[in-house]
């Protein structure tokens, strides 16, 4: 399917979500590179043309300080899936608040600076009953936050595809090339397939695109829709 066409049927699938009474949390999950946060920029842009307020907030924004990050070893896959990211922030100062029944609410959309490893000084943001809540990020489906979301997005990619962009996204950010890959290859794929095993976030999500090709993703799950679209 066209890109157009994938982001049409998000955004009608998030706005017929939307309850006037309460804002609507979208969770964009998958593999690292698996292109979570330029499907928010674009679902955003396209929601926004619809009339509501967006918040895109990232699980980045969310971080465990740098010595609970790593005190399991730096190349640790297991530190990677239990202490990168502070999930109970992630609730406190954004899931929970937005599941009330009175609005608006002050929200958080950063708990800590990864520069700084200091807490975030940005004053929170009001969000009101139109809002809606585009969150992405990695092991958003898991046991902590499954719950909360009341859309669940997951992309899919191959390992192998998820290590080729980051070494094209981030070597000289995370450091030289072989750095990366190795970053990659033992801690942050072997994390995903804890979370894949502990988690199945394939069965938690409500729609899973086949993102490997950005300009024709596919949608494997609804089955119903990949059936309706498969090719004669």
């Amino acid at each position: 399917m066209k890109r157009e066409d994938l982001l049409a049927f998000l955004t009608n699938q998030i706005i017929q979500r939307k309850l006037e009474s309460r804002p609507l949390k979208v969770g964009i999950d998958g593999r690292s590179a698996a292109g979570k946060s330029v499907l928010a920029i674009e679902l955003a842009s396209a929601v926004r043309k619809r009339g509501f307020d967006v918040f895109r907030p990232s699980v980045d924004g969310f971080h465990h300080p740098r010595e609970r990050r790593y005190q399991k070893g730096e190349y640790s896959a297991a530190g990677y899936f239990e202490d990168a990211y502070d999930y109970q922030a992630v609730i406190d100062h954004l899931l929970a608040p937005l599941s009330g029944n009175t609005f608006p609410v002050l929200c958080r959309q950063v708990a800590r600076d990864l520069r700084t490893d200091m807490p975030a000084t940005a004053p929170p943001t009001s969000m009101g009953a139109e809002s809606i809540l585009l969150f992405e990020g990695l092991f958003l489906f898991r046991r902590e936050l499954n719950d909360y979301w009341d859309f669940r997005i997951l992309l899919d990619i191959s390992a192998e595809e998820s290590l080729s962009r980051a070494l094209d996204r981030d070597t000289g950010i995370l450091g030289p090339a072989d750095i990366v890959q190795r970053k990659y290859e033992l801690r942050y794929e072997p994390a995903w397939q804890i979370y894949l095993q502990e988690e199945q976030p394939e069965s938690k999500a409500d729609v899973i695109v086949n993102n490997r090709d950005f300009s024709r993703p596919m949608i494997s799950k609804p089955a119903s829709f990949r059936e309706a679209n498969a090719a004669p």
